[in-house]
Order: structure tokens, then C-alpha cells, then sequence
């Protein structure tokens, strides 16, 4: 009796397999959507980032899709060696990217994808970098259908035409093999870069993540106007900031000086690399620009990144005299967002290369934005260039900001002196456009910029500021107010609108028998400032603070007390050294002859 019952369920089950196979069989298959991103220009496929996503908010990944990867150490690519490296990389790729700024998730594409989706509606945008307006189609999907879609996107504005190319200055992404050159090339390409400096980032001991196979010549990777290269991020303390060198022909680390950031810049600069600083000058930076800035080996400072654009303490530089470089960069993954969500365009009389867009840099032919495109001339002269004028007259300065409409709202054009802004416009003729062309007294030697600000279009308001705050709670207590004290606040709110920013690198002009910059009184204040910052730093190496100040952040950067005790002799030389610079600053009244140097000669520094 068991044994026929038994047989009995076999045979039922059977049956049921049987039924449902057929049901499944002749089911029809599920909807597909095969999508190509085209360039409208040219009619070709091109990569691109794509949301897919359904009446309900719900995103969804094409089959294909383009897989990458960032690393802030949050797979243990560090730990790499050799092949074990690759595997770990190709092991972190994936097809998901989350959007903070429109809080949806979405994919890479640099070939047409298949997408299997539910019948229904669906929005498709397609986004391209800054210089693409984002495309829209909505699709409707109906059960059993294959649906063909092309979507093209169209630029509003064509810098490199101009002579203008976009860098990422600070992305963290492992290449610990040239296999992985082409993918990353096209993820690049997709967000519309041109140089992509992926940055190897260290710790006082060793190197921490963002392998790099290698540096120099070898190592820059130029496929069709996208360049990838090798930089780091390194010396990296919470005691001196967070160091940058880009175009180094190798890793350079000195673990048993790691302090002594001048012996890295020194050999860097011989090697006709470029040395700056990230995250504004904020979080040791300061200190480290006030105890460096005057041996000349610092060249750029990032003036916008995280969302954020910061230029009090880089005017300060300016006014110094120091022609530092501004810059902008993302830190991908470390930081909110997506590569190339904040850039800088650097202007270019030749054919691209990345020998050529150093030099570019270096002579501060830049300007930064996460959205909004910048033009400035003075009588001519370009951004990062210097007009000479043998007596106190009156210049015409004109410039303009175009933006698109659909994502920036830029409400406000300011021509910045000095530091101060000096002229402003709020109401543009046209959609888009806002332009100043105005003549200004050009009585003492000086620097002008433009800026832009506003807001983004069609994002998230703010969220997750919380982060910077705390990060920024151990600053000088006059910047840390400066940043998120009422009510001169500089970061926004938890619910504000997220800035839409761009700013320029300065035109610089020189005026015969006038005072220099550094004789002036905003120089005077400034140094001050930097005098008060060289007095913190050397404080909190008594012998009472070191041992707190190697506690925090701990594991952050490695610097240990054995760190700071080896390094603190010759530091506190430096200290002195600056000191003494910004002391003869102070004392100086009236004044002093300005040396006149060619136009191929106006990246130099004081002291340099």
C-alpha cells in the first residue's frame, strides 16, 4: 500500500513538472528594451550614464552595462599584490552606480543594452559630463514586444572646439594592471573628461589603496581626447593636509620623513610634476600652504569639491603673491559623488597631451565648475596671464557666463579684485548667459577673477553635510566658524539647494612703481592669518599636545607619536623659516620695484 502511494506521488509530481513546464514554455517572454546612447553630432554610439526607471521610483541595470569600480578601502584592494590585486579589482566591478544628486540608481553604457522589463511606463535620461544636456524620452513597454530605442544627446556647449579640456584632479580608482586601462577610459569618456588623474593614496607607512601599476610616461593611457594618468595623494596627514602631486615619473614616498613634505615637493618638481593640495586648504592644509607656500614648490589648491566651493583661504594666497592654481576635484568614491561632478577646464594652445596639460596648469590657465562655463579677458589678456601697464590707468575687463538652463540657475556674475568683488551682474539679455564688460581703475598692482554662483536645477536639496562638519570640528576655530558658524556660514544646510558654483584663475595685473601684492594691505592681513596658523601648528607640537595630536584620527593617515617626535626638529625649522617671510611682510610700507617677466614666466612664485 506504501509503495503504490508512493509511486502515485511520483507520478503526480511528474505531471505537475510536466504541466508547468508547458505552461512556462509557451508563455510569451518578457518584454525587452535594447537602447543606444548616439552622439547627435556624429550619429555614433557613445558612452554615457543612463537611468532607467519605472512609474514607481524604481530604477533598473541594462544587461551589458559597463562595470567599474572606486576604492576608499572599502574592499581590501589594498592589500593588493600582483595578480591578487587584478582578481580583487575585477571582483569590486559592478553595474550599479547610485546618483546622490538625483538619489536614483543608474549605469554606464558604451555599447547598445538590453534591458528585460515589466509592461509599463518608463523614464529613460541619459547624462554625458557638463557639457551634454541630460536627454529624456518616456517608453512605454507593452507585454511581448521588443522595444528599439535610440536616444541622442546633444552638447550646449563644445569647450574643447575653444581650446578648454575638463579634468577630474582627485578620483581614487585602482588600475593595478594596464588590462583595465580601456574600461576606465570609456566609464571617463562617459562623464565627458578629458584628463582623469587617478590618485595611488598613502599612509605615513606604506601605501594605502588606489594601486597604480605604474607612473610617468608609461603609465598615461590616450585613447580618442581621454587621458588617464597616475598622481597620488600622498604625503596624507591630518597634521599638514593632504598633499597632491600630479605628473610624477614615480610613487614618491619618504615613510621615515613623512613630515618633510618640501624633500617630496623638491623631487617632484625636478621631475616637472606639479604639487597642491586638496579639499579647499582645510584640515592641515592651511598650515601646510602657510609653512611652505613661500619656498615655491606649491603650484594648485582645490578650491571646489564635495559640492562645495571654498575660496577664502586661496585669495589669501593670492594676495600673498603666491600664484597658486585653482583646481577642482571629486575624490571619487571617498567623497558624494560621480567622477567629474566638480571639474576644472584648463585652456590649451596646442593639441592635447598630458605634458601640455601640466604646463597648462602650472601657468594657471584654469578655471573650476560643477556646471556653469567662465570666459575672462582684460584687454586681451587670458585667464592665467598677465598684463603689464607702465603707468595707473583704466582696463576694460570683459566676461560672461553660459550655463544651461535645464540644470544650472546661475543668478549671480561677480568680477573679484583682490579678494573683493568690485563689479556684479544679476539679469542676463538671454536664457543662459549672463555677461559684465566693464571698464575698472587699474591703479596698483593687482588680480582679477571672475565668479558665478547659484543653484543646481532638478536635484536633491543637501543631505549628508553632517559629515563635513565633523570632519571640520578639529580646525582652527576661526576657519571651523568661518565654515558652519552662524552667520557667516560658507557650507550649506541639510535641505538648501546644492550650489551650482565656477570660478576662474585670475588674470594678473602688473602696474610699474606700484606697490606689489605682497606689500599691500590685504597681504598684510593675510599674513597675519597665516602667522596665527604657523603658531597653532607649532603649538601642537609641545610636548604637552603631540602625544594627543598623533590619537586622532588614528588609523586615518598612520601618523604615529614616533612620526611626529622624528619629524618635529626640521618641521619647526620650516615654521621658522615662514615666520621670518611673513614678519618682513608686516614691516613692510611703501613701495618696492616690480621685476617685469615675460609672459612664459608668469607661474612664478616669491621665494621660488
Amino acid at each position: 500500500m506504501g509503495r503504490r502511494f508512493a509511486r502515485r506521488k511520483r507520478a503526480l509530481r511528474v505531471v505537475v513538472a510536466g504541466t508547468l513546464f508547458s505552461i512556462l514554455a509557451c508563455a510569451p517572454p518578457p518584454p525587452r528594451l535594447e537602447l543606444t546612447v548616439l552622439d547627435a553630432a556624429t550619429g555614433v554610439a557613445t558612452p554615457a550614464r543612463v537611468e532607467v526607471v519605472d512609474g514607481r521610483g524604481v530604477s533598473y541595470i541594462a544587461d551589458g552595462a559597463l562595470r567599474v569600480a572606486g576604492d576608499c578601502g572599502w574592499t581590501p584592494i589594498h592589500n593588493w599584490i600582483g595578480w591578487w590585486g587584478q582578481i580583487q579589482m575585477l571582483g569590486a566591478l559592478q553595474a550599479e552606480v547610485h546618483n546622490p544628486f538625483t538619489d536614483t540608481t543608474q549605469f554606464y553604457v558604451d555599447r547598445p543594452v538590453e534591458l528585460q522589463l515589466p509592461p509599463g511606463s518608463y523614464r529613460v535620461r541619459v547624462f554625458k559630463g557638463l557639457e551634454y544636456k541630460v536627454a529624456t524620452e518616456e517608453i512605454e513597454v507593452a507585454a511581448g514586444s521588443n522595444n528599439v530605442v535610440s536616444i541622442e544627446v546633444s552638447r550646449w556647449v563644445d569647450l574643447p572646439s575653444e581650446g578648454w579640456y575638463s579634468a577630474d584632479g582627485h578620483l581614487h580608482i585602482a588600475r593595478p594592471h594596464p588590462r583595465f586601462d580601456p574600461r576606465i577610459i570609456r566609464w571617463m569618456q562617459a562623464e565627458d573628461l578629458h584628463v582623469a588623474n587617478l590618485l595611488q593614496m598613502g599612509l605615513a607607512q606604506g601605501l594605502h589603496i588606489t594601486p597604480q601599476f605604474g607612473f610617468g610616461e608609461s603609465a598615461i593611457h590616450h585613447d580618442h581626447g581621454t587621458i588617464i594618468a597616475s598622481g597620488q595623494e600622498n604625503p596624507r596627514t591630518h597634521v599638514l593636509g593632504h598633499a597632491i602631486t600630479l605628473g610624477a615619473d614615480d610613487w614618491l614616498d619618504f615613510p621615515e620623513d613623512y613630515l618633510a613634505y618640501d624633500r617630496l615637493w623638491r623631487r617632484a618638481r625636478d621631475a616637472g610634476a606639479v604639487n597642491g593640495y586638496a579639499h579647499w586648504g582645510l584640515g592641515g592644509a592651511d598650515e601646510g600652504f602657510a609653512t611652505w607656500a613661500p619656498e615655491g614648490l606649491l603650484d594648485f589648491l582645490e578650491v571646489l569639491g564635495f559640492g562645495i566651493p571654498y575660496y577664502p583661504f586661496w585669495y589669501d594666497l593670492l594676495n600673498l603673491g603666491f600664484r597658486i592654481t585653482p583646481t577642482a576635484g571629486t575624490d571619487y568614491p571617498c567623497g558624494p559623488g560621480l567622477p567629474g561632478r566638480e571639474r576644472f577646464y584648463t585652456r590649451l594652445d596646442e593639441s592635447l597631451s598630458y605634458g601640455a596639460w601640466i604646463e597648462a596648469v602650472r601657468r594657471g590657465r584654469t578655471f573650476v565648475t560643477n556646471g556653469p562655463v567662465l570666459e575672462l579677458s582684460i584687454e586681451g589678456v587670458a585667464v592665467g596671464d598677465e598684463l603689464f601697464l607702465e603707468e595707473p590707468r583704466e582696463i576694460l575687463l570683459e566676461g560672461r557666463v553660459r550655463f544651461d538652463p535645464g540644470r544650472d540657475d546661475v543668478t549671480r556674475l561677480e568680477v573679484v579684485r583682490a579678494g573683493e568683488v568690485v563689479s556684479s551682474v544679476e539679469e542676463g539679455a538671454a536664457p543662459g548667459v549672463l555677461s559684465v564688460r566693464v571698464k575698472l581703475a587699474a591703479d596698483r598692482t593687482t588680480w582679477f577673477a571672475l565668479r558665478a554662483s547659484g543653484a543646481k536645477v532638478g536635484e536633491t536639496p543637501v543631505d549628508g553635510i553632517q559629515f563635513l562638519e565633523q570632519a571640520l570640528t578639529y580646525l582652527p576655530r576661526e576657519t571651523a566658524d568661518r565654515l558652519i558658524g552662524a552667520p557667516d556660514r560658507v557650507l550649506p544646510r541639510n535641505g538648501d539647494p546644492r550650489p551650482s558654483a565656477a570660478h576662474t584663475a585670475p588674470i594678473y595685473v602688473s602696474v610699474a612703481r606700484t606697490a606689489p601684492l605682497e606689500a599691500q594691505a590685504p597681504a598684510r592681513a593675510a599674513a597675519a592669518r597665516l602667522l596665527s596658523l604657523l603658531g597653532e601648528l607649532e603649538d601642537r607640537f609641545d610636548d604637552e599636545r603631540i602625544q594627543e595630536m598623533a590619537g586622532f584620527p588614528g588609523r586615518g593617515d598612520g601618523v604615529g607619536d614616533e612620526d611626529l617626535r622624528r619629524g618635529r626638529s626640521e618641521l619647526l625649522a620650516s615654521v621658522e623659516k615662514a615666520r621670518r617671510h611673513y614678519q618682513r611682510m608686516l614691516r613692510t610700507n611703501g613701495p618696492r620695484p616690480v621685476p617685469k617677466v615675460g609672459r612664459s614666466e608668469t607661474s612664478m612664485i616669491p621665494g621660488s
